[in-house]
């Protein structure tokens, strides 16, 4: 079969749109310079970065002052427990989060145990859900913040924020939610779900990489971890990354005209689960009991090691991953599925799929033909 490269990891990245990157090109070539600058060509540069701003705060029901450009979701996140976790030092230092955060999450939750702060991981089950009843159980006076992501990004695991949001806003405990994954994936509002602080990514959402967004309420204190200029009304320093802002609004501004997708990429997901199944003895989908995005697939193989099916795939034209990209490299098991309470064995050999806008049904079936392929290889080896 001619397929040069089946590329099955969009949860790590998506490709940049064809139509994103035109829009980038033509800005380049027009808005060169410093949007801090008082001259007219400056002013130009503001213009487009305000509305680019409007644009993407408007996708999530927001003001354009609450959005704030950073370098990426790893960023967002950092600043978002940061800069609450020193604004809010006088009123307590207890914090909030889960075992199956991304890891500029739980590195952030690893840093601030170090400066004396108190943190709480919620337990999840083996669908990946956390127990609400838990959460309320451990919410304390000195409770400065909760953060919760919307969707997991290995497993792709929907969490209850809508829930938690509704626990938290009558107590006033701000609400951070990390939902780089479940953007443009999940229709939401900052309001509906009571939402303090959120992450955004462009690069999730066929935009480029290097560039996101953080949701800050207004009146929610929240102190700089970057220092330097007043861009970003005071909240990040540094001159803002306008050609990369413009892509980004370009790729909101396509998620509307593109909601058809979801259900074709449901469908493939669902046929290449089906197929899995009846094809390789002993395949488990983690997390397929529970609710979860369209486009995840996280599949336990019983007869390989997770990295060595990857390897295997990789050189027949197939990527995937046995992960988080953020976490590469790394000798040790997935901390997702090893919080979800699965055997170390069962996490070693699980793998991430995950589709996209421009997966076809051609590529799912060469897939699954040659993972039928080298199960069978393996089978007449043992």
């Amino acid at each position: 079969m001619d397929i040069k490269t089946v590329y099955l990891d969009y949860a790590a990245s998506t490709p940049l749109d064809a139509e994103v990157s035109k829009v980038m090109t033509d800005a380049g070539r027009e808005y060169y310079a410093n949007p801090s600058s008082l001259h007219y060509p400056g002013q130009q540069s503001k213009v487009v970065l305000e509305k680019s701003r409007r644009s993407i705060a408007d996708s999530i029901g927001a003001e354009s002052r609450q959005i704030v450009f950073t370098s990426g979701g790893t960023e967002s996140n950092n600043l978002a427990l940061l800069g609450i976790s020193r604004a809010y030092r006088s009123r307590g230092n207890h914090i909030i989060t889960t075992g199956v955060e991304h890891p500029s999450v739980l590195e952030c939750c690893k840093f601030l145990t170090g400066q004396g702060y108190r943190i709480t991981y919620l337990k999840v089950n083996e669908q990946g859900q956390i127990d609400l009843n838990e959460l309320l159980s451990v919410i304390s006076d000195d409770t400065i913040l909760v953060s919760v992501m919307m969707a997991n990004n290995e497993t792709g695991c929907l969490l209850p924020v809508r829930e938690i949001g509704r626990i938290l806003r009558p107590r006033k405990i701000p609400f951070h939610c990390d939902a780089v994954q479940a953007f443009g994936k999940i229709d939401f509002t900052v309001q509906d779900l009571n939402i303090d602080l959120l992450t955004l990514s462009a690069h999730k959402i066929y935009g480029p990489k290097g560039i996101a967004a953080l949701y800050i309420g207004d009146d929610l204190p929240l102190e700089n971890i970057v220092y330097g200029g007043s861009q970003e009304r005071n909240r990040r320093a540094g001159t803002e990354n306008l050609i990369a802002i413009i892509g980004f609004a370009a790729a909101v501004q396509q998620l509307d005209r593109n909601k058809s997708e979801r259900e074709q990429i449901a469908g493939l997901r669902d046929h290449f689960e089906d197929e899995l199944r009846r094809n390789i003895p002993g395949v488990q989908i983690n997390g397929g009991n529970g609710p979860r995005l369209f486009s995840h697939s996280n599949v336990f193989f019983p007869f390989i090691n997770g990295e060595s099916l990857m390897m295997s795939l990789d050189l027949q034209g197939i990527a995937i991953s046995v992960g988080s990209a953020c976490s590469s490299g790394s000798p040790r098991p997935s901390h997702v599925l090893t919080a979800m309470g699965l055997e170390p064995q069962w996490v070693s050999s699980s793998v991430r799929f995950s589709l996209g806008r421009f997966t076809t049904a051609r590529e799912i079936d060469y897939t699954l033909n040659t993972l039928v392929r080298l199960y069978q290889e393996r089978s007449k080896v043992a």
